[in-house]
């Protein structure tokens, strides 16, 4: 199936090189530069000893420092198009303490976000180079999500994908695009993979007010068991967005995601019975909702529950097992122009662990506390 999918690829490669000449557009391209400036302050009320360096507020992906003036992130986007044919280079920084959650060098903090290039024929999109991913709500950058602190779904995703893409527009509400990529924030494909990622997106927006998403993602994940290390443990992860606006202030959206680990045999213990297993399942939901209180102002609440069914993954790091974890996150963001605005978040997260609430010492946050407490004062620029 592998070496079909790759005869299919450097066939449609080869036949885009032969087609070259005729797609060729003797105009200069057309170059736009795009960037963006996102710093914050996150305090956490449960963390008495105020850790620095991303220990502090388990859970977070990019703001993940307590109790410190902190770069989010910081980026540039460069776009050239010439006639049909679109190229795209992004570079991204992240303090070293959040390089990790963006799949970034660690201890650099700087990294190539996107690299590709992409040729559109109308109703046919063909994509090559280095990408983000297809999955998941919300991306890389707070300024374009809802709420300022991502979601605990959205660590079991990639962020970036490397590899092609082929896109149709079956109509102007139907979009079907297919991806065969190197891994999950994979430059190359090791060897001890032995296999691609693969995925595809099904888009249909029916009218103005109602769109769906089915994405789906298959292939040696890169995170912690599968999801994050040299392990070539084939994770598949499938996942529904629905997104509702029924007036020009509200806004609602739902992201549910359900996965499965193949672990490779006996590679893993079950936390609870002591026994080996051979695989592992997890799943997450998480409601939106967000109302534009004024022309500058918004409001927007999530509510979020997350399960890694045999506690190998870990949702919180530093920390394994059967675990539940719920959070709310509510984020009031001001505009002070289109392009910079703040915004203050309360977050509130907990865990449930073998059914029950850890006992005091045992949870997986500060001190061993079962639950969490944060605030995030932060504002963003974007050019």
């Amino acid at each position: 199936m592998n070496k079909t999918i790759k005869a299919l690829a450097l066939t449609a490669t080869v036949a885009l090189m032969g087609f070259a000449p005729v797609m060729a557009d003797t105009a200069a391209p057309t170059v736009k530069v795009d960037g963006l400036v996102d710093a914050y302050y996150t305090y956490n009320f449960t963390n008495s000893a105020n850790k620095l360096q991303g220990s502090g507020n388990s859970g977070y992906w990019y703001n993940s420092v307590d109790n410190s003036y902190s770069l989010g992130i910081a980026e540039t986007k460069i776009t050239a198009t010439q006639g049909s044919a679109t190229g795209v280079v992004e570079l991204a920084y992240v303090d070293a303490a959040n390089a990790a959650g963006l799949a970034l060098p660690t201890g650099t903090g700087l990294g190539l976000l996107q690299a590709y290039a992409s040729y559109n024929t109308g109703a046919w999109t063909f994509t090559a180079g280095r990408f983000t991913t297809w999955m998941g709500f919300e991306v890389v950058e707070s300024e374009s999500n809802w709420n300022y602190s991502h979601s605990l779904l959205f660590g079991y995703i990639p962020v970036w994908n490397q590899g092609l893409s082929v896109s149709l527009a079956v109509d102007p509400t139907l979009t079907i695009t297919g991806y065969a990529t190197n891994g999950w924030n994979q430059s190359v494909n090791p060897a001890s993979f032995g296999a691609e990622t693969f995925g595809a997106e099904i888009a249909w927006v029916p009218n103005s007010m109602w769109k769906f998403v089915i994405n789906a993602v298959d292939g040696p994940g890169t995170a912690t068991g599968g999801l994050g290390g040299s392990t070539s443990y084939d994770t598949s992860v499938g996942e529904f967005i629905a997104t509702y606006a029924p007036t020009s202030d509200w806004s609602f959206a739902l992201d549910a995601e359900y996965g499965m680990e193949d672990l490779g045999g006996a590679n893993g213990t079950d936390i609870v019975s002591g026994n080996a297993i051979s695989s592992n399942d997890f799943w997450g939901v998480a409601l939106y909702g967000k109302y534009a209180i004024a022309s500058d102002w918004t409001g927007s609440l999530r509510l979020e529950e997350m399960k890694d069914e045999q506690g190998v993954l870990g949702i919180y790091s530093d920390h394994n097992g059967p675990v539940e974890g719920r959070e709310a996150t509510l984020t009031l963001t001001h505009a002070f122009t289109p392009a910079w605005t703040t915004s203050l978040e309360g977050r509130y997260d907990y865990v449930v662990e073998n059914g029950t609430v850890p006992g005091a010492g045992a949870g997986p946050f500060a001190a061993g506390s079962a639950d969490q407490l944060t605030a995030t004062l932060s504002t963003g620029f974007v050019f």
